[in-house]
């Protein structure tokens, strides 16, 4: 069962403009909304809205039970609190046309209406990565997995994971990057960073050259792909975003300078090729695949 990414929604009211975003995420985690509530969060203050709020929705397949529910919504309006944002309704259902639990996020909110039209995402333009390739997709893998990769590994790398958990939510580095004037910004969602270079391209209209070997991975996510023979370049990155900047180096160095992981990876092209280079080694993007993370939610144990 694959994830419907996130939507985007926008509506001119007089001198403000309403916005929503919409994230649905499968996953028998009990962090699964969190992920959710992130992911439509994150899009939403990269488009500089405030009064946020949100609502959810919880769909269970209908043969199971419902005694992790409440760990479920503890941990959403848990990571509301956390986050400032009112939680204005969540809903439960049981649903027979579910294979395993699903949950819905809106988050809501609101920007000045401004004639300012978003920077174009021209030639030359450098391509910074603002965060970890396929973090939180392997946090995600982490918490189904959990029972397994304790076995496989030491407690001391299972700690190492948890303490990324906090950085699927991306309002300190949207803030840096927004006060550098740096209009595209794009969240690394369904199908990885793979997806999210060609995703940018095509809505530029122009091509890439990205150098593979700047892109930022950790260690553990690495080594938790490899267990399970995943690509970790096609795995969600849920708060990780791409920005184009005239100077990606200045850039880059603010984020750093304020803890945050970030490189220039590459930059914008006059012409429609996708590169990747490795080294001597060149190839091209292809169409996004579906994301490596569902190889995993579809094959977990029910905890319900």
């Amino acid at each position: 069962m694959e994830e419907s990414g996130q939507k985007t929604m926008s509506t001119d009211i007089q001198t403000v403009r309403a916005v929503s975003a919409t994230s649905c995420i499968c996953g028998w985690s009990k962090e699964t909304g969190a992920y959710a509530l992130a992911e439509a969060l994150n899009e939403l203050v990269a488009e500089g809205a405030g009064s946020l709020n949100a609502q959810v929705r919880i769909l269970i397949p209908e043969s199971h039970g419902s005694s992790r529910l409440p760990a479920v919504q503890k941990q959403i309006e848990k990571a509301c609190r956390e986050q400032g944002v009112p939680l204005l309704s969540l809903l439960q259902y049981k649903t027979p046309v579910a294979s395993l639990p699903l949950v819905a996020v809106t988050c809501t909110g609101i920007t000045e209406c401004t004639a300012q039209p978003e920077d174009a995402a021209g030639q030359g333009r450098e391509i910074v990565l603002a965060g970890w390739t396929g973090l939180a997709g392997m946090l995600r893998i982490a918490e189904e997995r959990e029972a397994e990769l304790k076995e496989r590994f030491a407690p001391a790398f299972i700690k190492q994971i948890e303490a990324f958990n906090g950085s699927i939510f991306a309002g300190k580095a949207i803030r840096i990057a927004r006060e550098a004037d740096i209009r595209i910004l794009r969240q690394i969602t369904e199908g990885g960073i793979f997806a999210a270079l060609w995703h940018l391209a095509k809505e530029a209209g122009t091509g890439i050259d990205i150098d593979m070997k700047k892109i930022s991975v950790r260690q553990e996510t690495i080594e938790v792909c490899e267990n399970y023979r995943l690509n970790p370049y096609q795995l969600t990155s849920t708060g990780s975003f791409l920005m184009l900047a005239a100077d990606g180096g200045r850039l880059a160095g603010e984020l750093r300078r304020n803890g945050i992981e970030a490189a220039v990876i590459g930059r914008m092209t006059d012409n429609n090729d996708k590169v990747i280079r490795n080294g001597e080694e060149i190839r091209y993007i292809d169409r996004p695949a579906p994301d490596e993370i569902n190889k995993i939610i579809g094959h977990t144990k029910s905890g319900y």
